[in-house]
């Protein structure tokens, strides 16, 4: 049987391919954190300023399918403060998608070869518990105890603008931590086992739950 063998200089030059990668793949995974850092620190502001000009009121969930007619959800209402166009207002080629960097996309989503212009997707989504029974008002931000403890935007994998702790996407790290906004309007990352299983969440939002996570 015939041996087969490498040289030292062959070695060498996959060993430095191996820390290549390496460097690259961290690198890109700086580059996506930071960029979803940004995306959440300016639906952050556009929070803040939206709570001074409705009397601290929250913006609604909202719901499936969007509508140019909620215009108190999240998607509609906070991104004029952003000097972007609601969500239901961006016409079809417009629209966001996965891949494409822009406010509605979390960093690191693959793009897609066959996509449907039409559809709404963005991959964020406003915790549901602030705003427990559709079709009733959202919390006002002084009747939550601590709002930098309570949760309002956390990445998904998109199409529904509402949120619960089973819904968050985390990246592929060895933290495993995902990028979070809370209600006062600072983002952190939270690691998956922070978060509350949804079975423990059936007890009202205003006693517990609303902030998903073990504090």
């Amino acid at each position: 049987m015939q041996m087969i063998r490498i040289s030292a200089g062959a070695i060498v030059v996959m060993v430095l391919i191996l820390v290549l990668v390496a460097i690259f793949g961290r690198q890109k995974e700086d580059r996506n954190r930071i960029a979803s850092v940004h995306n959440l620190q300016q639906w952050g502001i556009a929070l803040n300023l939206y709570l001074i000009e409705n009397d601290n009121q929250l913006p609604e969930v909202g719901k499936s399918p969007v509508t140019t007619e909620q215009t108190k959800a999240w998607f509609n209402a906070l991104p004029p403060y952003l000097s972007e166009k609601p969500l239901a207002e961006l016409p079809p080629g417009e629209r966001p998608r996965p891949g494409v960097p822009s406010l509605w996309i979390r960093p690191g989503t693959r793009p897609v070869k066959i996509w449907d212009p039409e559809v709404f997707y963005f991959t964020y989504g406003m915790n549901r518990n602030l705003q427990p029974v559709e079709g009733t008002r959202s919390f006002r931000i002084n009747e939550i105890s601590f709002p930098g403890s309570v949760i309002f935007l956390a990445p998904i994998n998109g199409y529904t603008p509402d949120a619960g702790p089973e819904d968050v996407v985390f990246p592929k790290t060895k933290t495993e931590a995902a990028q979070i906004l809370f209600c006062d309007g600072h983002v952190q990352r939270l690691p998956r086992a922070k978060l509350l299983d949804p079975a423990s969440l059936s007890a009202s939002a205003a006693e517990k739950g609303i902030s998903w996570f073990q504090q």
